[in-house]
């Protein structure tokens, strides 16, 4: 199978700092920044110049003794700028391996789980192991990190949570499932094992939706806290409704979702089957819209394929982390603006939105919780991730523009 283009956005996001008098010139000195990244000249507003001197310009300003020149007159916002990067994004699979998944493509009515795949043909487990198979492997998604867990987690398998669904191994406990079978990693020291690791499942027992959701999201959560700088989501893929354990229920699942969602943690839902309502409720909850639904009557494995490309692209998420300072400036809340240069060169300043606004759905920006990355939301982050040639300043120095409003 061929997957559509992922990759992450290639934009360069620049930090321009200290809106200078008109009777001030400021010194770089040969100590360095603690800026990340490639130096570079920025002088926009005004008719002054920038002279880097003699000095690196990789990494920081090294040895120069170069100085802004005398900014041109007006709300002039020229000086040192440094790259800053997108934030890595991780994605962490919890895969259905119920009894069900051995049902032939296209779907037998009135399938619920034979012992055994069929004889000849094609059945969920197999088209769904093939898609996983072919994105761990995809050179386009190796920029990304990628973990994997499977339900149910069973007591051969380890699992030692209470008994459910009519199927007595069937672990119901979300610690069990917050534990992967490979842990979160970049696809390029992941993908053999996470390869590896779906050939070994077997179609097993009933399914214990929400502690595996719940345990996913919970797992998530804490490799988030511990990569700050990550965007982090899970990728639930399973071909049905809750079956077993107790407090077992889409609605259930959705509100786990939701929590995860407002801790940062987003869900994407993919489902594969005929019985699939209301699965879109969990991709809700989750804050990504809707679930990403297979009919396997139709090329089971092409829209297998399109929806992990489409997952991949769309967790792609517009944040980008802002570098340190140099030395001697500092982060002045309110003094922040965001320019966005197109592939033509035409220049946009990007307002924030409002306050509480959804970012999902808002135009504009906003910071993170902490105020160390950007995010792009709404179709501000949809027309910069299409533009490949586009190149995104955050200026530090000026008042911050108005506030975006949608149009």
């Amino acid at each position: 199978m061929r997957f559509g283009q992922v990759g992450l956005v290639s934009l360069g996001i620049f930090v321009a700092l200290a809106c200078g008098s008109t009777d001030d010139e400021s010194k770089v000195n040969g100590g360095g920044s603690a800026a990340q990244g490639n130096i570079n000249t920025n002088n926009n507003a005004g008719s002054g110049s920038f002279n880097p001197g003699t000095g690196s310009t990789t990494g920081n300003p090294g040895a120069g003794s170069g100085s802004t020149g005398t900014p041109g007159t007006g709300a002039d916002c020229a000086g040192l700028s440094a790259d800053g990067e997108p934030s890595p994004v991780d994605l962490f699979f919890m895969v259905d391996i119920t009894l069900s998944m051995n049902c032939p493509v296209p779907d037998a009515a009135n399938c619920v789980g034979p012992s055994e795949p069929p004889a000849t043909g094609e059945s969920r487990w197999t088209l769904v192991s093939k898609a996983l198979k072919a994105f761990v492997a995809d050179p386009k998604n190796q920029a990304l990190g990628v973990g994997m867990g499977f339900f149910p987690v069973t007591m051969s398998r380890g699992g030692g949570g209470m008994m459910g669904g009519g199927n007595a191994n069937i672990s119901c406990t979300a610690a069990d499932y917050a534990k992967p079978v490979v842990a979160i990693g970049p696809l390029s020291t992941t993908a053999q094992p996470l390869s590896a690791a779906i050939t070994n499942q077997t179609p097993v027992g009933t399914t214990p939706t929400v502690p595996s959701l719940t345990g996913a999201i919970d797992y998530a959560k804490v490799w988030a806290g511990q990569n700050p700088t990550h965007k982090v989501a899970v990728v639930y893929a399973t071909d049905g409704q809750p079956n077993g354990c107790n407090n077992n229920t889409v609605d259930r699942a959705a509100t786990v979702a939701r929590a995860g969602a407002m801790a940062g943690i987003p869900t994407y839902v993919l489902g594969v089957g005929p019985n699939l309502a209301n699965l879109d409720a969990i991709a809700v909850g989750g804050g990504t819209t809707k679930a990403f639904l297979v009919d396997t009557s139709q090329d089971a494995a092409a829209q297998l394929s399109a929806a992990l490309a489409s997952i991949a692209e769309s967790s792609l998420v517009c944040t980008y982390t802002i570098p340190a300072p140099p030395k001697g400036q500092t982060f002045v809340d309110g003094q922040v603006n965001i320019e966005y240069t197109n592939g033509a060169g035409t220049v946009t300043t990007i307002g924030p939105t409002a306050m509480g606004a959804d970012c999902a759905t808002a135009p504009g920006w906003q910071y993170s919780m902490d105020k160390k990355q950007i995010n792009l939301c709404g179709k501000s982050c949809t027309d910069v991730k299409a533009d490949k040639g586009g190149k995104l300043q955050v200026r530090f120095g000026c008042p911050t523009a108005p506030v975006e409003v949608p149009k």
